[in-house]
């Protein structure tokens, strides 16, 4: 039993992020050669080759040993760490000789890509499989809290509170959580009769966020699936990609205060579980969990951190501000500082996901 969920999570884990990553240097390798720069070596995974091919531009195709990302080896550096009168830095075909927004955009479009993909895989979803929605119908009330208090009871539908529409169980948590302590009239549809109810809700301090939200002791009913036409499929998978990003943004500033339990922090190992899950519960758990993570690859890319995308455009605009770059040695300092931070980072990561 324990083989069998091992290598479930384990197969998991490589049909949901090779491609993932695959996309990610595609948006590399396509960047590269629309900028006129030579491409080496395309691969996912590094180490030694597994196998691969080499193609009419003489690029090398390859799977690595080690599955842990990809990359794309362009012609020279992405970084002016040799001399001046290097041989490599005079040919045209070279990443240093194409100009400063090339090289913009050639780091930009690993990131990117991933955040499309994420965007593209969203909206599939919702078009061919539909969407979950929870109605704004309450389910559970809570004894002592302000719904019960004021009359709500299981099975109302809110209509609207303070003239608001509510269309779903999120319009009404949105507009509780702004109002703590502020007198909210609800508008309930009971048994074909609609009332209305005022409700004070609760002030609660979330710590993660560090904010006072309002809370008034109700649940939600169960989601319903929704079929969608391609439009508001788009218009959903756009909106839920921006929450996406804003509840990442928050996990990283809650993160990076150390407030974050680690039981919320995912690594490698975390990852490959949730893969084995999804590949469990059919291919739409595995497009969602490929989209989410699609979108937390093309985010984690563009942090500000040398040896990521992120490093490198913040290089790249050191150097549009100040007409030059760092010189070698601060850039080669940089990415290793880059690379050990990455290293122990992935190591502390680990170590959340065994519980230690």
């Amino acid at each position: 039993m324990v083989e069998s969920d091992f290598f479930t999570s384990l197969i998991g884990f490589f049909i949901v992020l090779t491609p993932l990553i695959f996309f990610h240097e595609l948006g590399h390798y396509f960047a590269a050669k629309k900028s006129g720069v030579s491409v080496e070596s395309f691969s996912i995974g590094f180490g030694p080759e597994i196998f691969g091919y080499t193609d009419k531009n003489n690029t090398r195709w390859k799977f690595s040993l080690i599955p842990l990302g990809g990359y794309v080896k362009m012609k020279g550096e992405l970084v002016n760490l040799t001399k001046k009168d290097d041989k490599n830095l005079l040919e045209k075909d070279t990443f240093l000789q194409a100009n400063l927004f090339s090289r913009f955009m050639i780091v930009l479009s690993g990131p990117l890509a991933n955040l499309i993909l994420g965007l593209i895989l969203i909206t599939s979803l919702y078009y061919f499989n539909g969407r979950y929605v929870s109605p704004p119908i309450i389910n559970e009330v809570l004894d002592t809290k302000p719904a019960k208090i004021g009359g709500i009871i299981s099975g109302d539908k809110v209509i609207s509170i303070n003239n608001m529409k509510t269309k779903n169980f999120s319009d009404i948590k949105n507009i509780v959580e702004k109002n703590p302590k502020n007198n909210l009239l609800f508008e309930v549809l009971r048994n074909e009769n609609v009332l209305y109810i005022n409700i004070v809700p609760d002030e609660f301090y979330e710590k993660n966020s560090k904010r006072v939200l309002g809370r008034i002791g109700v649940t939600a009913a169960p989601s319903e699936l929704i079929t969608l036409s391609i439009l508001p499929a788009l218009k959903f998978g756009v909106l839920d990609s921006i929450n996406m990003t804003h509840e990442w943004l928050k996990g990283l500033s809650a993160l990076l205060s150390l407030e974050v339990d680690k039981k919320d922090v995912l690594g490698p190992i975390g990852i490959a579980k949730i893969s084995g899950t999804s590949l469990d519960r059919g291919l739409a758990s595995i497009i969602f969990l490929m989209a989410i993570l699609s979108i937390n690859l093309g985010l984690i890319n563009l942090l500000p951190i040398p040896a990521l995308d992120g490093g490198y455009i913040l290089l790249f605009t050191y150097e549009l501000i100040f007409g030059k770059p760092l010189t070698g040695s601060i850039q080669l300092f940089l990415l290793k500082f880059g690379f050990l931070f990455l290293i122990s980072l992935m190591i502390l990561v680990t170590a959340f996901d065994l519980g230690l």
